[in-house]
């Protein structure tokens, strides 16, 4: 007599956002509805200390299958820098500033997202938003060379206007690519991409 064998269900994909303290967090909702729509994936969003002072976690919760939120070390127990490493196959840093890009090219662990930056074996996208002269810098670009060369990609930023009603004036600033090309790039780097 044979056994039928049942066919392995497909796994779905891991994948880990990670974001930090900008304003153009406020587009995150839609950057994490289109992941979720449009790629069969566990979602997990992990805020660094400044990213949580920028959203409300609550709303940002119900968009994702899993929130990382906090660096006290008593949530370390099931939230592991190595151990979120392990759980992940990709993991997208969007928006990333110039901040965690310094710390990103030096090596730095200076947030739980830094050091599982750090403890990643998969790939690793940076999404770079920043203000108008501020992506130009020379230590930012120095940064940007760095990460590359250490095999990371890093994506160029979109040049968007809006209106700054603290200036009263139409202000200029490096931006998130459009959520459709985020997904695309996400769904090519996927390990098990087609």
């Amino acid at each position: 007599m044979t056994t039928a064998v049942s066919p392995t269900p497909p796994t779905k994909s891991r994948i880990l956002i990670g974001s930090c303290g900008s304003l153009d967090l406020t587009m995150l909702p839609f950057y994490l509805r289109a992941i979720k729509d449009s790629i069969d994936c566990n979602l997990s969003l992990m805020l660094t200390p400044n990213a949580v002072r920028f959203v409300n976690t609550d709303t940002l919760a119900l968009l994702v299958d899993r929130l990382i939120h906090s660096d006290r070390p008593e949530h370390w127990s099931t939230d592991k820098p190595g151990r979120i490493a392990a759980e992940h196959d990709l993991l997208a840093v969007l928006p990333t500033t110039a901040n965690t890009l310094s710390g990103v090219a030096n090596g730095s662990s200076q947030n739980r997202l830094t050091t599982v930056i750090l403890a990643a074996d998969f790939p690793v996208l940076f999404f770079p938003v920043m203000g108008g002269p501020m992506w130009e810098k020379a230590s930012v670009q120095r940064n940007v060379t760095q990460i590359r060369g250490d095999g990371y990609e890093v994506f160029q930023p979109v040049w968007r206007e809006h209106n700054d009603p603290h200036l009263q004036k139409v202000h200029g600033h490096h931006s998130l690519p459009e959520p459709s090309d985020v997904v695309e790039i996400i769904r090519s780097r996927l390990p098990n991409a087609d």
